[in-house]
């Protein structure tokens, strides 16, 4: 069967229509990659016609779309992302391919993620998607995808390396999450196999059969859509807390810094550390609570639902042992507290003066000195009254909300420009 054959189907332009909207198109013929249509636009199905138009009109085989959907297709501004994981082997060994998908799938249920995970076999290889509306809501989804992908890895690695031992090397996971990355859209064809990709639930996995992707008999479920609102946010949270985000994945933020902007992330952390020192003196508590606090409102704000409104709290990990934490009340936040080093704690691991160099203290030497920053955080939190320091909704009111977005001429600069009186409590 010959691709715009099948692709003319009611049944499969419906379905690839259905899963590319609001995603970024590209086309694959043996010639060419196209992502952009004939007026220099992201490629883009508007409406179902457009599968087979396209198809035709840029001579197509496989169809891509990509990880993130958008708002719009004007200011690209990403809204949600669907985390994958890649696993690639050939076809005489997909078996092997099979046995990591149960790999991954396997800790993800351990992790409390089962009902928005499905497969997408691709033709030599498989992906484990995780339904984009699992994860919590947040601005920044594709550092938060690539979190739980690395994070994931992280912890399977040594199976997958078992694996790809006994399928001669041919086994392997790709990490490929980027903010324009474009994976195989369900039922499009393989771009050298006469092959399509097929869909099907974790449960399907020791049943699956290649078979299932010949497109004159292609055995598929609708189950990319299918999900449970948040169920990964506890694997997130812990994902976050672990996280290194690489160059590539920094840029944008990079660049406000450049601009002499410093992220709320960072407003927050050395806010928080300035509170903690302020009231308590010890710098290195200090920079311990300034991160946790930092990466507790991101949750708060951000994520909604692991969030309690009144205690302050967030949900922890299952891993983390009673006996080694426990739940104090610091500067009026409920905030968990590691027995054995004396640090704050999200996730599965303490936060430590280290993660707040590399993630707060650094960030802002992009911009300014950080000696500069700490000095006039120092006095700006002084100005506060103790009654404020130690009441949580009046210190991310009265002390943070206003300064958040231009903390540099606002906390930095205040007094030069007159303004002590305005951030008065």
């Amino acid at each position: 069967m010959l691709p715009l054959e099948f692709y003319s189907r009611s049944d499969v332009r419906r379905e690839i229509f259905e899963f590319s909207k609001q995603r970024w198109v590209a086309l694959q013929n043996p010639k060419a990659f196209v992502r952009y249509d004939l007026s220099k636009s992201p490629l883009r199905f508007e409406k179902e016609e457009d599968v087979v138009k396209f198809v035709k009109l840029y001579q197509a085989r496989s169809i891509y779309s990509t990880a993130a959907k958008y708002s719009d297709f004007t200011s690209m501004k990403i809204i949600s992302y669907t985390p994958f994981f890649d696993i690639d082997t050939v076809i005489d060994k997909w078996e092997y391919a099979i046995k990591a998908a149960e790999v991954i799938v396997s800790f993800l249920e351990k992790e409390g993620v089962s009902k928005s995970v499905y497969l997408l076999w691709s033709g030599e290889g498989i992906h484990v998607r995780i339904n984009e509306n699992a994860l919590p809501k947040s601005e920044d989804v594709v550092i938060l995808s690539h979190a739980i992908v690395k994070y994931v890895h992280s912890r399977v690695k040594d199976e997958i390396s078992k694996l790809s031992e006994q399928s001669g090397g041919v086994l392997k996971i790709d990490d490929l999450i980027d903010d324009k990355r474009v994976f195989t859209v369900p039922l499009s064809f393989h771009k050298r196999l006469d092959l399509v990709a097929v869909c099907f639930t974790p449960n399907d996995l020791t049943s699956f059969s290649p078979d299932w992707a010949n497109p004159l008999r292609y055995k598929h479920q609708r189950v990319w859509d299918k999900y449970e609102e948040g169920e990964a946010e506890d694997l997130a949270i812990k994902a976050l807390s672990e996280y290194k985000s690489p160059s590539h994945l920094s840029i944008k933020a990079e660049e406000k810094e450049s601009e002499g902007r410093i992220g709320r992330f960072q407003a927050m952390g050395i806010l928080q550390a300035a509170r903690y020192y302020v009231l308590y003196g010890d710098i290195d508590k200090a920079k311990s609570f300034g991160i946790n606090r930092a990466i507790f409102y991101a949750w708060a704000k951000y994520y909604g639902r692991g969030y309690k409104a009144r205690t302050g709290k967030l949900e922890i990990p299952k891993e983390v042992k009673e006996s080694d934490r426990e739940l104090k009340n610091v500067a009026g936040e409920q905030v968990y507290v590691d027995k054995e080093s004396g640090y704050f704690i999200i996730g599965d691991k303490p936060q430590t003066p280290e993660d707040y160099d590399k993630e707060i203290k650094n960030k802002i030497e992009l911009v300014i000195p950080y000696e500069e920053a700490w000095k006039a955080s120092i006095d700006y939190v002084s100005s506060f009254s103790r009654d404020v320091l130690l009441n949580q909704r009046k210190f991310y009111e009265l002390v943070y909300l206003p300064v958040r977005d231009d903390f540099v001429n606002k906390v930095v600069k205040r007094k030069k420009s007159g303004l002590d009186a305005f951030f008065s409590s």
